[in-house]
């Protein structure tokens, strides 16, 4: 569990420091000079589905139901995404956007329905196996050579 919440806290300092950063300022300026601006709009959907998908792995992990992980997961990243973008908003050269918030819950329900119908096809999965079996054994009766 430790280094599931290393790996969150890691990388969501890094969603802040990305957040903050003046374009053509230092390293993470420079860097963000080089996505051109419809990128970086978009690349709110993939960053925050990821913050997401580790909260909610995170919370499995913890025992917690899949409805309840999927809705914390949801919620920690839109309360995550609006708090960065108030940080973006007091950087000198950067503004908050409503439109990148909603990149951001777009992104955490993504990650949502993808935990979703992975776990709809593991129980689904689970049980064709085991009726897999037990079928198994009755189609085979009387085929085995003495």
């Amino acid at each position: 569990m430790f280094l599931i919440v290393a790996v969150l806290t890691g990388y969501m300092s890094l969603l802040v420091g990305l957040a903050v950063a003046v374009p053509g300022h230092g390293f993470a300026g420079s860097l963000l000079d080089l996505v051109p601006g419809d990128w970086r709009d978009w690349a709110h959907v993939p960053a925050y589905g990821l913050l997401a998908w580790l909260a909610m792995v995170g919370f499995r992990r913890r025992g917690w139901p899949i409805g309840y992980a999927l809705l914390v997961g949801i919620v920690l990243s839109g309360v995550f995404g609006l708090w960065t973008e108030v940080a973006q908003g007091t950087a000198p050269g950067r503004e908050a956007s409503a439109h990148d918030l909603l990149n951001d819950l777009l992104g955490a329900m993504m990650a949502a329905a993808l935990m979703m119908w992975q776990q709809l096809a593991s129980t689904r999965t689970d049980g064709f196996v085991a009726a897999l079996r037990t079928n198994l054994r009755s189609l085979m009766k009387g085929t085995s050579s003495r």
